[in-house]
């Protein structure tokens, strides 16, 4: 029993050093990537790495943060630059990049997908029962609602009550405010689509061809 303990332990020390020699990739979209498996050419500009799907991706050095490497030492790509007439400096890129991957990672959107899939199931009645219209009209109102959620800011307060630390820090919360208001869409339009195929579905079953 206690050779099968040793193995065990010595197995998780192995899987834990693997995983902690890599690297780190940041990239300009906020996404993080731990691994050792790509290759830099800065030269040429290029980074090329292999995703969680073990697919070769190729990407430019512009769409790359920095590369923390796992012996401490950071390479940093990105160079100060103003976007949409806002100047980011190396520090407050990372604010707004740490901003953009906490929201990736934890901001939920649930009430855009079920509003949206209230649009999109609704409006395939709306149409043709209420205004008399085609029904091919019906995704004016899912598209109509996606573009009124894509105007809708997370609530900063909820952002501050999550993140205390980063109260004071303008860029952290614009980060995780693009990222927020990019899922509320995305989500927004699955559930749509969802709710329009709902509605056909139900149409059927209630009034068969």
């Amino acid at each position: 029993m206690k050779i099968f303990i040793s193995i065990f332990i010595l197995l998780q020390i192995v899987t834990c050093n693997n995983i902690i020699a890599q690297d780190t990739i940041w990239f300009m979209s906020g996404e993080r990537l731990i691994t050792s498996n790509y290759t830099l050419k800065v030269e040429d500009g290029m980074l090329t790495y292999f995703n969680k799907r073990n697919k070769e991706k190729k990407v430019g050095l512009e769409y790359v943060f920095s590369i923390h490497e796992k012996n401490g030492n950071e390479r940093v790509f990105y160079e100060a630059t103003s976007i949409d007439n806002t100047p980011f400096s190396v520090e407050q890129m990372r604010s707004f990049m740490k901003g953009e991957f906490e929201a990736s990672q934890n901001y939920r959107s649930n009430g855009s997908f079920i509003v949206g899939f209230v649009a999109g199931a609704g409006g395939f009645y709306l149409f043709p029962l209420v205004l008399n219209a085609p029904v091919f009209y019906s995704p004016v109102i899912p598209a109509a609602n996606s573009a009124v959620t894509g105007m809708i800011n997370p609530s900063e307060k909820k952002i501050i009550k999550k993140y205390p630390q980063y109260a004071e820090d303008e860029y952290f919360k614009a980060g995780y405010t693009e990222i927020g208001k990019q899922k509320r869409i995305s989500h927004s339009i699955v559930g749509g689509i969802i709710g329009i195929a709902a509605g056909i579905v139900s149409a059927l079953i209630i009034k068969p061809y």
